[in-house]
């Protein structure tokens, strides 16, 4: 089990053929890793939500590129992937009133499980979190 703090880039892409793609591209020209990635499409925009390791960089080669991006702090827990573990993170985090303004995640293989999580406080979240025994 781990957690960790992740940097998540909230970008805005038109929705036609071939966008992802060229967003994605500019990850691989970059040498950035995504280790999470999500889209959510309305209508002819989409916002696509991408999670880094901490210490990568990408803001400057995406404005640069021509993409409207926000970068925010997130919480990555990798997790011995079980029934009742997305229910439990929301569950530690609501007895201490953190309120979750992003989550997505999945079962990334071999009994593992990802969750990327954006709070409303994410210092004393990670205290919480840690000290739940939880995960």
């Amino acid at each position: 089990m781990s957690i960790s703090v992740v940097k998540q880039y909230s970008v805005f892409l038109v929705n036609e053929p071939g966008s992802l793609k060229k967003f994605a591209e500019l990850f691989v020209k970059e040498r950035v890793g995504i280790i999470a990635i999500s889209q959510d499409v309305r209508f002819d925009a989409a916002v696509v939500r991408v999670a880094v390791n901490y210490n990568a960089e990408i803001s400057h080669a995406l404005t640069k590129a021509g993409f409207t991006s926000v970068k925010t702090d997130a919480i990555c827990i990798d997790s011995p992937d079980r029934l009742g573990l997305a229910h439990d993170i929301g569950d530690v985090l609501y007895q201490k009133d953190i309120n979750i303004t992003t989550i997505y995640g999945a079962s990334i293989g071999n009994g593992r499980a990802r969750f990327i999580i954006v709070v409303s406080d994410i210092t004393q979240a990670l205290s919480v979190l840690e000290s739940s025994g939880k995960f």
